[in-house]
């Protein structure tokens, strides 16, 4: 492998060529690529046996290119690149790679430079400067950055870029064409609009894969924000938003649980059509969800034919559960009145300090609510009367001592002698009701 180190390269520069001209732009790497590509694919497809140079900078920028520059070094006469030694390069016949050191003008410069009779081009660049772009992957070549130059065909740039890099590495004098001989541009020309194609085929290609993902994406936000509750969303929105990773922090909040239950759901489950079932439990459950976001609560989760849910008032808690109620009664009346189905629900509320949380395994963990206030609510839904609202000593204090609720001691499980106060079915009026989405006949 020949990597050489040419006294004379390193104080040569190509780019001040571009003076004689006008017109020098500014151009991103995606369209120097398209060039250089374009002007190779030309020498390769008419298998021209000149001379070729090209300057990557550096040898880790080559690398990318490597394959393609095999089969260009298999049909030209010799392929020379130049770059700064900071990676391995492999060994490619009839390519020799010419170093550069730190200080080489050609070090911030970007060239290739081809001089044949049938065709000569010359790509002369500088870099100028990077984007500024957080997104910008620095390890494919040169992506960011930025290069003031242009690409000609004209003899009086190319011949002289030719013949100050072949006298830089030893080569003799080039024979040149005189001005007379127009290069055949169009060839150039189609294979450049080739590249361009075939570059827009992937965009095209790459726009449609990432605007499918997007919809995926979106279905797929759409069925989780069903599955988690407003709380762990708009906790999880928060932190994406913040850049925040998931972290297990805790929080401690006095809370109004409100716990639901159908009464004598068993039996109904085991002689009920399980479609039929399953429309019936999601429409009722739509009542009581929407109830509970309209009165600014959340839904923690849903437990079979039950539902806890989570205030941070007692009087917005109190205030849906008997909307419940009131919504639920026309619902049962209906479906009563076409499948004979009720489901009379028994509802608690309790309120008290709890933690909510996430928890669960390393590869899941939900959002949750922890605390004795939600044990005491569902020991208070199972010893309310059908169709009826209990509530503990707390929430009951909190919201003034309702005279609609009736207070009664009672054995808790696990609790043992406590004070409850129940709400009957027929004094559950519930203010302000609002048609629910869902409630009415199939």
């Amino acid at each position: 492998m020949q990597r050489t180190t040419y006294p004379e390269v390193q104080g040569i520069s190509l780019y001040p060529l571009t003076a004689t001209r006008q017109g020098t732009l500014t151009s991103s790497v995606p369209t120097l690529l398209a060039v250089s590509h374009s002007i190779e694919q030309t020498v390769m497809h008419h298998h021209l046996g000149g001379v070729f140079f090209a300057g990557f900078q550096r040898m880790s920028a080559f690398l990318p290119q490597a394959n393609r520059f095999k089969l260009l070094a298999s049909r030209c006469q010799k392929v020379y690149v130049f770059g700064i030694a900071d990676a391995p390069v492999p060994d490619i016949p009839n390519l020799e790679y010419v170093y550069l050191n730190e200080k080489s003008p050609l070090t911030s410069e970007w060239f290739i430079v081809f001089s044949h009779e049938k065709f000569s081009a010359a790509l002369l660049t500088r870099q100028i400067g990077e984007m500024n772009s957080a997104t910008v992957r620095q390890s494919e070549f040169g992506r960011g950055r930025l290069y003031q130059g242009m690409t000609t065909f004209e003899p009086y740039i190319v011949q002289p870029a030719a013949r100050l890099l072949s006298k830089s590495v030893g080569l003799a004098e080039p024979v040149f064409f005189s001005q007379g001989i127009q290069p055949p541009s169009s060839t150039y020309i189609q294979e450049f609009s080739g590249y361009m194609e075939r570059a827009n085929a992937r965009v095209i290609n790459l726009y449609q894969t990432l605007d499918e993902r997007t919809r995926s994406l979106e279905r797929m936000e759409n069925i989780v924000r069903t599955m988690v509750s407003r709380q762990a969303w708009e906790n999880a929105t928060d932190m994406l938003d913040a850049g925040a990773v998931v972290s297990n922090q805790s929080k401690r909040e006095n809370l109004s649980i409100l716990f639901t239950d159908i009464e004598g759901f068993t039996p109904l489950f085991n002689h009920v059509n399980t479609d039929l079932l399953t429309n019936l439990l999601n429409r009722y459950f739509n009542i009581l969800a929407t109830t509970i976001y309209q009165n600014h609560g959340d839904v923690d989760k849903f437990l079979g034919d039950g539902m806890l849910a989570f205030f941070r008032d007692p009087h917005q808690a109190v205030q849906a559960a008997r909307q419940i109620q009131a919504r639920l009664a026309v619902f049962n009346n209906q479906q009563a009145a076409h499948l004979g189905i009720r489901l009379n629900t028994r509802i608690g509320v309790a309120t008290g300090e709890c933690v909510i949380t996430r928890i669960g395994s390393t590869d899941r963990r939900e959002v949750t609510i922890i605390g004795d206030a939600v044990n005491i609510a569902s020991r208070l839904q199972s010893n309310a009367p059908s169709s009826s609202i209990a509530i503990d000593e707390i929430t009951y204090q909190e919201v003034g001592m309702p005279l609609a609720f009736i207070g009664r001691n009672v054995t808790l499980k696990g609790k043992g002698l406590a004070r409850i106060y129940v709400l009957q079915p027929d004094e559950s009026p519930a203010p302000e009701v609002q048609p629910v989405s869902g409630a009415g006949n199939d």
